[in-house]
């Protein structure tokens, strides 16, 4: 009856091992700073990178219409004339009509 409850030393080193390995890999893959979590911190981050993209593209955009506007003043006082007959109080408008023959 002596034989079931003698223990081993290096039954007991073994399971010791065991469970320390276990709760290592736990600890890894589940645990604060975990595999799980940098997955999820690196898809937040790819995210956010993604986004910032987004809205530098905007940016630039927005920044190019504003110089185009800034610098754009002939071309639209240009089309004022052309489409909308814009003149100013100091000039002479002609009007120029083609005959039909």
């Amino acid at each position: 009856m002596g034989r079931f409850f003698r223990i081993d030393l290096m039954q007991v080193l073994t399971l010791v091992l065991t469970v320390l390995i276990g709760l290592l890999a736990y600890d890894i893959f589940f645990g604060r700073n975990g595999y799980q979590q940098h997955e999820f911190v690196e898809k937040q981050l790819d995210k956010a990178l993604y986004r910032s993209e987004l809205l530098k593209q905007r940016n630039l955009a927005i920044e190019e219409e504003i110089l185009d506007l800034k610098q754009g003043n002939i071309a639209i006082e240009e089309l004022a004339r052309s489409e909308l007959g814009l003149i100013y109080p100091d000039e002479t408008f002609y009007r120029v009509i083609r005959s039909n023959k």
